[in-house]
């Protein structure tokens, strides 16, 4: 009887009293709605037998001394925070801290592509080309004879007439300043980068050809799409995969963006990048929660957004050295090449696998992470992992499958209900009479979020200095309130965080219309858009989170998809948010305000969980 546990021996009824050991427990992987109740019998017989197996393994001889062997897996069961697979590879141990930290870097060069953008298409000044006859000319006393205030005209004259001797200006008409404008053809720009050329600069993005919003609104729109896609596929396919392939299309797509020879081959190429993006973003993430459990999935799942700060000050520094937006492109782009070795190597979520019913690859992988944490499995463990797996994942037994004189139609009924228990279409699912309305309020809380924390991002950059330090500075403070809210989130809780971290940002935006208006005063609304910047920044990294304890395992990646399409949508709107600060320069501070109280209340019908 030692060491072996019968297949009858887990309480998997869903609707039982606990929770602990559960079916469900298992499939969201340790996620609970409320406290289990204490003492599950079931699991302790099986805490019982390990410890059982484990001292008969000792009992090999009283005077011999053996070899230090590696030490068993500490019993887990009776954790409030463990599922079956965490009594067999910890909370997190040595196995967990390597990948985690890995799979953390895949965020720094999508942050790079969404954010380096802005640094491609830095403000430059620029004017009207020069004639060829007249490029002695200085560029000043160009500007001020012939030119508009804004640049994009041109004086109506034939410069093919007027000619420069000796620096003075021969043949110039004398009623030129009566003389109408006419729209500007090419363009010169300053030189005060040398050589170097901005996205703007190499295709002429000036005046009426200024389309950088549309050019943006490509990866955003690609990104809105990634974002739900991407979960039916690593749902479906598998997280290893599906993540690894999206970085090399990424990684590739990126570098071939530094050859764009037109606008049109930039926008197009910008939106596979951003598809690709999305997906690394949400597939990593996922993929890092499920590799851990207990109170380390909230810690990890907001430091994983923490390199997203990083990269804020990483792109500053590296976009300051590197001007020229095609050799940013590749900086960028192809380094990232070197991380493809690791789909050799890289686990695939042991909790997507116990799903799916994939114990074989599951008892490597847990081999495998047993022997870096220097554990050892009970032998029985396989028992253990085929008594979790559940039943629409399980092989038919031949009495379900022997049914020779069984009418057609109702073995096909079988088939496919087994079919489709195991692939479920995840948008039945979300959208079903159990989780419609948490994934109809997902959609509010990050719809909102994204349009205070992006919306602020933005407006930062209208404070003025240099937009160099500017990032940085913003990248630091919000790496910095990312650090302190993991601790608020296991003092107070994850979901009256979030309440907190939505309500004081909306608050802060409502608040400048306390502000006396005038330049002098302009000092008190920046420093609550900074305020609201801080707190909404932890918000963003905590809401990832928060989201995947919200479905089970085999929809999960597509419940983040759903926020992040939610977010897609919330980043194409920001750009024309700020368009009504021409008719008050409050207004969009004021939505944004607006939309911290939608949120807020939204979350306060969110179901908690621990």
């Amino acid at each position: 009887m030692s060491g072996v546990l019968r297949r009858g021996s887990l309480n998997f009824d869903c609707a039982g009293g606990s929770s602990r050991g559960s079916l469900d427990s298992n499939l969201n992987g340790g996620y609970r709605e409320t406290k289990p109740v204490p003492g599950t019998p079931e699991i302790s017989v099986i805490a019982m037998d390990f410890r059982r197996h484990s001292d008969d393994l000792k009992k090999v001889g009283l005077g011999t001394v053996t070899a230090p062997t590696p030490s068993p897996v500490k019993d887990l069961s009776q954790d409030v925070d463990s599922d079956v697979l965490s009594n067999f590879l910890g909370h997190y141990r040595k196995w967990s801290f390597m990948w985690t930290f890995l799979l953390c870097l895949f965020q720094i060069p999508t942050t790079f592509h969404l954010f380096m953008f802005v640094f491609q298409t830095a403000p430059k000044d620029f004017w009207c080309a020069r004639p060829t006859n007249l490029l002695e000319l200085s560029v000043t006393e160009w500007r001020n004879l012939s030119q508009s205030p804004n640049g994009c005209h041109l004086r109506d004259i034939d410069y093919s007439q007027v000619i420069v001797e000796n620096g003075q200006l021969i043949n110039w008409p004398s009623n030129a300043s009566d003389m109408g404008y006419r729209q500007c053809q090419q363009f010169e720009f300053s030189d005060i980068d040398g050589n170097a050329k901005t996205l703007v600069q190499d295709f002429g993005l000036v005046c009426g050809n200024n389309i950088t919003n549309y050019v943006e609104m490509c990866f955003l729109m690609g990104a809105a799409a990634g974002a739900v896609l991407s979960g039916w596929i690593s749902d479906r396919f598998g997280r290893r995969h599906t993540l690894m392939s999206f970085v090399f299309i990424q990684t590739v797509f990126g570098g071939i963006l530094a050859f764009s020879t037109s606008v049109a081959m930039f926008m197009s190429l910008r939106v596979i990048i951003g598809f690709a993006s999305m997906t690394v973003t949400v597939v990593s993430f996922v993929l890092v929660v499920e590799l851990v459990s207990g109170k380390w999935r909230t810690i990890i799942g907001i430091l994983n957004i923490l390199p997203v700060a990083i990269s804020y000050v990483l792109s500053s520094g590296i976009a300051y050295l590197i001007r020229d937006w095609r050799t940013l492109q590749l900086v960028i782009s192809w380094p990232w090449l070197a991380l493809l070795p690791i789909w050799y190597w890289l686990p695939e979520s042991p909790r997507w696998l116990l799903a799916q019913g994939r114990l074989e690859e599951l008892g490597r992988l847990l081999e495998g992470a047993a022997k870096m944490n220097g554990t050892t499995l009970p032998s029985n463990y396989q028992k253990t992992l085929e008594a979790a797996v559940p039943m629409a994942a399980q092989p038919k037994e031949p009495s379900q499958t022997d049914a020779v004189n069984a009418p057609v139609e109702e073995g096909k009924t079988l088939t496919d209900s087994h079919n489709m228990d195991l692939h479920v279409n995840p948008l039945f699912v979300v959208f079903g009479s159990k989780y419609w309305r948490t994934t109809v309020l997902t959609l509010v809380i990050w719809l909102t979020l994204i349009i205070i924390y992006f919306g602020l991002t933005l407006h930062l950059s209208n404070l003025g200095g240099n937009i160099y330090i500017n990032s940085a500075v913003a990248g630091s403070v919000e790496a910095i309130s990312i650090c302190i809210s993991i601790f608020i989130v296991l003092k107070a809780g994850i979901r009256r965080s979030l309440l907190g971290y939505m309500l004081l940002p909306g608050l802060c935006c409502l608040a400048t219309n306390l502000v006396p208006q005038g330049e002098d005063n302009q000092t008190g609304v920046i420093a609550l858009a900074i305020i609201a910047k801080c707190l909404i920044g932890a918000n963003n990294a905590i809401i990832p989170t928060y989201t995947a304890m919200q479905y089970p395992t085999i929809v999960r990646n597509f419940g983040v998809g759903m926020g992040n399409l939610a977010s897609g949508i919330g980043l194409i709107l920001v750009p024309s948010l700020w368009q009504l600060e021409r008719y008050d320069a409050l207004l969009p501070l004021n939505i944004m305000g607006v939309c911290g109280l939608i949120g807020a209340v939204a979350l306060t019908l969110m179901k908690d969980v621990e």
